[in-house]
């Protein structure tokens, strides 16, 4: 990229609602991690076999189009001061709308929509990225539940949960209520 470096361009590209695959002939390890930090959705190293790619962009295009059909609600989730809105595709929190990709907000809504259930990453994967047969690197997750967590204010881990050596969950304490709104 003459002008700019693909980290920057990912960065400004995950601002809005895109499918980010970052093709490159960098194969570093730390390279490759640092694009899924920014914002990359698959990362493909050159060089590459064309079918391969085309079938990536077929599977990343499919899990666009279906997770956001699989996930229905009307009525929005409302925790004390953060309002996830599905039919909206909006995270409010104390009355400010916090930007999230697609992904980010699929999975903090499915998240959201059971709580109190620990989800291991296999799992994440299998309902967020609707591949039984995803073969990419499951710590992708974390990568992602970091990013939500640093946008919803959640530093500590007080509504999504580690779960040591399993996976994550929405917490709720026991006096909070998943409510709808009305």
């Amino acid at each position: 990229m003459p002008d700019d470096t693909g980290f920057n361009l990912c960065q400004e590209m995950r601002q809005t609602d895109t499918i980010i695959l970052m093709l490159s002939s960098m194969q570093d390890t730390n390279y490759i991690l640092e694009a899924f930090e920014k914002g990359a959705d698959d990362y493909v190293t050159k060089p590459f076999n064309l079918q391969i790619l085309k079938a990536k962009i077929d599977a990343l295009l499919r899990r666009y189009k279906t997770s956001s059909s699989n996930l229905t609600s009307n009525k929005p989730l409302v925790f004390d001061r953060l309002v996830i809105d599905f039919c909206r595709r909006e995270v409010v929190l104390d009355g400010t709308i916090v930007p999230l990709t697609a992904l980010e907000f699929d999975l903090l809504y499915f998240l959201a929509s059971n709580p109190n259930r620990v989800w291991d990453r296999a799992e994440l994967i299998a309902a967020i990225w609707n591949r039984d047969d995803y073969r990419g690197d499951d710590r992708k997750v974390d990568i992602h539940i970091g990013r939500i967590r640093k946008k919803i204010g959640d530093h500590e881990g007080k509504l999504i949960k580690t779960i040591w050596g399993r996976g994550y969950m929405f917490e709720l304490s026991n006096g909070d209520r998943v409510k709808l709104a009305d």
